[in-house]
């Protein structure tokens, strides 16, 4: 980690960002079978809220059943 005040690393993929204006995102994630929160791309953001509809979604079909 240098000590550029605009570089930042994904909690949840590791890639480092360097743009001044690239935005991070507070998450909840599963990483290593242990529950973490930290700031995530948002790619990453993406792939862990689509994973949370799906969940949702399937445990509210479950108690309609």
């Amino acid at each position: 980690m240098s000590c550029d005040p605009f570089e930042w690393t994904c909690a949840r993929c590791g890639k480092t960002y360097l743009h001044p204006f690239f935005v991070s995102y507070p998450r909840e994630f599963w990483k290593d079978n242990k529950k973490r929160v930290g700031d995530v791309c948002e790619k990453c953001c993406a792939e862990i809220d689509d994973e949370n509809v799906r969940r949702r979604e399937a445990v509210a079909r479950d108690a309609r059943d």
